[in-house]
């Protein structure tokens, strides 16, 4: 079973303000997970964060080295 997380859990994870999840949503070039919508309330999987935190930090580093 996946590890959900909530959404305000997950902005305080980025160190974003919550209304800036639906924004990232709304991009799917970003590759940021969706939610899974669980009794009106929006959730994402752990795995897949940790996942996105990967690409994004191998993405910087590459940007950094080719600079």
């Amino acid at each position: 079973m996946a590890n959900l997380i909530s959404d305000s859990k997950t902005a305080k994870r980025f160190g974003i303000h919550p209304k800036t999840l639906p924004r990232w949503d709304k991009r799917p070039e970003l590759g940021f997970p969706k939610p899974i919508w669980i009794n009106g309330r929006k959730y994402r999987d752990e795995a897949e964060l940790d996942a996105f935190c990967l690409r994004a930090a191998v993405a910087r580093a590459t940007d950094i080295a080719k600079a």
